[in-house]
């Protein structure tokens, strides 16, 4: 989950604030993580003036400035925000950093995840046995209906062939992938290309989705695309294990453009559409970035069988198995 990415950029932020410290030299591998009987006294008695603690631990950078060694420190400002004190072997406190907001951002978005995904396993991640969602069965469901006052079809097909894998606590995970084809009026609008997994327990995650909106035939945007470990650290839950009216989870949690909230509302809807009626349906009221209210309806045994974005309705009319 990002985590490549994470550490490029916090050393790539380390190496900065280095060099602008000024008249550095031999910077080479990253510093050295010191015992507090292992740091100087004077550099010491710096961090405990500054908001930090007897006993922790102090990186000696690596380079010098003004031909002393470089030590760092995290501690709580003032504001009980956490910063590194930058200070040399002379006790001098040279600069006090704070994260910026991408970083804070993405240290949130990783606790998110870990608190997420805490104790998860994804054993068997491709085989999609949620009972709302068995996509593991699914060959193709077919919906329609009107979206924004045109003619909508969608074509869900599942690619049991192509294989993407992710990073879940630190292991690769292999999503099961699945095609959404879009018309509108009769024209083709968007092809998403979506990735799931379920874990263990039974709730399947959202691990994103590589996107091409066509105009008149043509690519022209991308736009809406995002994959785990790339643009998010934290997968989107779409059905959890075990529903309860209520629940309330997020199925994107990417950016303010790319975010989704979601709660069950009901789990006894009935819903008939072209391809049958069915007992028991799962509802889930959608809140997309941006847009008005949504609503998803999920079968037992089936999956989606009724989309209601704002302006719309799409129904299913087809339910092909394996």
């Amino acid at each position: 989950m990002k985590i490549e990415t994470t550490l490029v950029m916090n050393f790539s932020s380390k190496l900065a604030a280095l060099f602008l410290l000024g008249a550095i030299t031999s910077v080479g591998r990253a510093g050295q993580e010191l015992k507090w009987d292992q740091v100087p006294e004077s550099v010491r008695a710096a961090v405990l003036a500054h908001g930090g603690t007897a006993g922790q631990t102090v990186d000696r950078e690596n380079g010098t400035k003004n031909g002393l060694a470089v030590y760092e420190a995290g501690v709580k400002d003032k504001d009980g925000e956490i910063a590194d004190l930058v200070i040399t072997a002379d006790g001098k406190l040279v600069e006090t950093k704070h994260d910026d907001a991408a970083d804070r951002a993405d240290e949130q978005q990783a606790a998110r995840a870990t608190k997420l995904l805490a104790g998860v396993k994804f054993s068997h991640p491709r085989d999609l046995t949620n009972s709302y969602l068995p996509l593991a069965t699914l060959k193709q469901d077919i919906l329609e209906g009107t979206e924004d006052g045109k003619k909508i079809r969608v074509e869900r097909t599942a690619l049991p062939d192509k294989h993407k894998t992710f990073k879940i606590n630190g292991k690769t995970v292999e999503a099961a992938v699945y095609e959404d084809r879009s018309w509108l009026n009769g024209e083709l609008e968007e092809v998403a290309t979506d990735y799931f997994a379920q874990d263990d327990a039974g709730t399947v995650y959202y691990l994103g989705e590589d996107v091409d909106e066509y105009t008149q035939g043509k690519v022209t945007s991308h736009e809406g695309a995002w994959l785990l470990g790339k643009d998010t650290q934290t997968p989107g839950v779409l059905v959890p294990a075990h529903p309860k009216v209520g629940d309330k989870f997020k199925s994107e949690v990417v950016s303010r453009k790319i975010a989704e909230s979601d709660v069950v509302i009901s789990l006894s809807e009935t819903v008939t559409v072209p391809a049958g009626t069915y007992q028991n349906c799962l509802k889930i009221e959608e809140h997309p970035a941006g847009e008005g209210v949504e609503y998803k309806y999920y079968a037992p045994g089936v999956g989606v069988v009724r989309e209601v974005p704002t302006g719309g309705d799409e129904r299913l009319i087809s339910h092909t198995t394996k």
